[in-house]
């Protein structure tokens, strides 16, 4: 379970900024959140980030994305001698690192994990515990100098140390070599996906959508679970089926037909499942085709699965653009599932990002659920919460924020709209 989010200079960011999904001490909307034992905070499920177009709503999503992949692949993908895929401010000349860091829950104890890296080097990495809320270290790295290691933590950690590249993680090299106490944390940063709504009906490849979604369907009970989603989202939906369609089937037995003639390395493509629909038309039901569908529906179907896996195993999905191709309602859906104790057993936790002002007046988001982005004069993105404002329990956000009371809006001055905008100030 995420508790806060941290990270510098990545992308369009400089300073430091914190994304908490640490509860504030809000009167009502108790149900809505996580109580874990022994914590002595109340975690979020849902974080929503609004800002202007280019103002780092993305780039949030993408600086935990980019810890999380250095995590899981520094040591395995990474080559000796590679460039560490890092992304500084790009106004930024001083060459300055990134930093990275995350307050995490792992098996009811609080966990800080975080690194600092340049092009070059991992320059500094830490783990530290807080069983009963007394800070363990387990281990301290920082550059040409050996790793500390906390007496605290068992393991075969300098043989491991001897693993490890100046362009690869300590973390990431002790899960691949199965060091039994860190597997759960590279585990942890295993359980988070970024997912980007409407990827392939902005890029015409309805297709792809649906044999990604059929991936989430392996199951009887996840197909099921799919299934009801969509016909309660009033698609005209009546069924989901998952198998070959009739093109991929006749490939196939062209392929198959022509198999004993080519040469004996050549083995016959995995077959390969794609999901299809019934629609109801009248009193029939209709199969589409993927390139029949609308942007919407294949929005829709392609966020179900990853949101019921992660509804059922755990874990934190970043969504990028909730709103892309999405009716708001459809969208109020989706946060009240990861709300709901009922249909959240597991505290999985959703970040998004969004335009959707009509989530802030759904009742649907308690206010320390939405945070803002916004650049400076410097073209530095800033990263800040609405409980910044102290805004009243029945206020309005949505006008609120519309009308520029938090920030995080675009400012057009009309006369540029008829290219009037002069330099005095005056209109014409």
């Amino acid at each position: 379970m995420l508790l806060k989010f941290r990270f510098s200079n990545f992308r369009s960011f400089r300073t430091e900024q914190e994304l908490s999904l640490v509860a504030s001490r809000l009167a009502g909307s108790g149900e809505r959140i996580f109580s874990p034992p022994g914590l002595g905070e109340q975690v979020l499920p849902v974080a929503a980030i609004y800002g202007a177009n280019a103002s780092g709503k993305t780039a949030v999503i993408k600086a935990f994305e980019f810890m999380a992949n250095a995590v899981w692949s520094s040591h395995t993908q990474w080559q000796p001698g590679q460039r560490i895929p890092v992304e500084p401010f790009a106004g930024d000349d001083t060459a300055l690192p990134s930093e990275f860091s995350v307050d995490f829950l792992l098996d009811g104890i609080r966990h800080q994990y975080g690194f600092v890296a340049n092009s070059q080097a991992i320059l500094r990495e830490w783990l530290y515990v807080y069983p009963k809320s007394k800070r363990q270290l387990w281990f301290e790295r920082a550059e040409g100098v050996p790793i500390s290691f906390g007496t605290k933590m068992p393991g075969e950690n300098k043989v491991i140390e001897g693993l490890v590249r100046k362009n690869s993680l300590f973390l990431s090299a002790a899960a691949q070599n199965n060091h039994e106490a860190l597997s759960p944390v590279y585990e942890w940063f295993a359980e988070s996906e970024s997912f980007e709504l409407g990827h392939d009906a902005r890029r015409g490849r309805p297709f792809g959508a649906m044999l990604r979604a059929a991936q989430f369907c392996q199951s009887e009970s996840d197909r099921a679970t799919i299934a009801r989603l969509l016909a309660q989202a009033d698609l005209g939906i009546a069924e989901l089926n998952v198998g070959e369609t009739e093109e991929m089937k006749n490939m196939r037995g062209i392929l198959e037909s022509l198999h004993s003639e080519l040469p004996s390395e050549y083995s016959l493509p995995e077959t390969r499942k794609m999901v299809s629909l019934l629609h109801r038309v009248g009193n029939r039901t209709v199969s589409f085709r993927a390139e029949q569908e609308s942007s919407g529906t294949l929005a829709y179907l392609a966020l179900l699965g990853p949101v019921v896996s992660f509804l059922r195993n755990g874990g934190i999905l970043l969504v990028d653009e909730l709103d892309a191709s999405l009716h708001p309602l459809m969208a109020v859906q989706i946060i009240r599932l990861f709300s709901s104790p009922a249909t959240n057993p597991r505290s999985a936790q959703l970040i998004f990002n969004t335009h959707d002002t009509n989530l802030l007046s759904s009742g649907d988001l308690r206010r320390d659920q939405i945070w803002f982005t916004e650049k400076d004069s410097t073209g530095s993105s800033h990263l800040y919460p609405l409980t910044d404002f102290k805004p009243r329990r029945q206020e309005n956000l949505e006008n609120g924020y519309l009308q520029g009371r938090y920030g995080a809006i675009p400012f057009i001055h009309p006369d540029y709209l008829t290219g009037n905008a002069g330099g005095n100030g005056e209109k014409s």
